[in-house]
């Protein structure tokens, strides 16, 4: 027994088009498609046979017109563009004078620096140059300083002889002068070898108790000790290496390694006071010509 048809499948379909012919290309369609073809295909020619063609004697391009006065008039001139590395003369002239007195400022400064340290290390090595020749001892080290920061200094080189044993001290000077004077005081009262028996005795019991007068007045041996004495009891070496010119010969024979070693000593302060001086006078032009 056969099945009844579905009403769904026996209704025909609605839409017309369904029915109507498939839309197919027209003539016109295809002349379009034939004419693009034909532009592209002589593009293609043209390009590729122009040259063979006309060859060189093509016309040239012509020039761009220039634009007349008129139109040119209220065109603002082209800025020049400024070439690298080509600075104007003056600009290049003023630069190097700048450069220059900023080297000289700097090579006075480093000039004026370098005087001041030497100054202050002079007056400072000078310092203890001085206080290192007040004793007895040697002085050895501070003058070496010293030679370092005034190579060429005469007055330092003066000290030299001095410096490896040192100079006897005006304290040390004082205490021996009176042993010394004692001395010269029985020098100066040998009666020389045609003296008779008794003048040889009293000579020898001089040289055992020495008698001598303390004043300064007159014009004998003890007053010339006694003058130069006081003089010394003062720190003036000089005035009793000056009184002790009037010794008599003998007398001053006896005096003479004293009066050796004060000369040493006056020499040697001498010496290391003009040292001084001339440090501190350095240093201070120098302070006073700092830039």
């Amino acid at each position: 027994m056969t099945a009844a048809p579905d009403p769904a499948e026996i209704t025909p379909p609605i839409d017309p088009a369904v029915y109507g012919r498939p839309r197919r290309f027209g003539v016109g369609a295809w002349a379009v498609i034939a004419l693009c073809v034909l532009c592209v295909v002589a593009g293609a020619a043209v390009t590729k046979f122009a040259p063979r063609i006309w060859g060189d004697d093509a016309p040239p391009l012509a020039p761009p017109a220039a634009p007349s006065a008129a139109e040119s008039f209220d065109l603002p001139a082209p800025a020049t563009a400024p070439v690298p590395g080509a600075a104007p003369a003056a600009d290049v002239a003023a630069s190097s004078a700048e450069i220059a007195a900023l080297q000289s400022r700097v090579l006075a400064l480093e000039t004026s620096q370098a005087r001041t340290v030497n100054a202050a290390a002079a007056a400072l090595a000078a310092a203890s140059l001085a206080e290192a020749t007040q004793g007895s001892g040697s002085f050895e080290t501070e003058l070496a300083a010293l030679e370092r920061v005034l190579p060429l200094s005469g007055e330092v080189r003066a000290l030299r002889p001095y410096a490896e044993n040192g100079v006897t001290s005006r304290a040390a000077l004082a205490a021996d002068f009176d042993a010394s004077a004692a001395r010269a005081a029985v020098a100066a009262r040998d009666p020389g070898e045609r003296a008779g028996f008794l003048a040889r005795i009293g000579h020898a019991l001089t040289a055992i108790v020495t008698i001598r007068r303390v004043g300064a007045g007159g014009e004998g041996p003890d007053a010339v000790l006694a003058r130069a004495g006081d003089a010394v009891a003062e720190g003036d070496l000089e005035g009793a290496l000056k009184s002790l010119r009037d010794l008599p010969p003998k007398a001053a024979e006896a005096m003479a390694p004293w009066r050796t070693r004060a000369l040493q000593r006056i020499a040697v302060d001498r010496q290391v006071a003009t040292i001084r001086a001339m440090a501190l006078s350095d240093l201070m032009a120098v302070s006073r010509a700092q830039p």
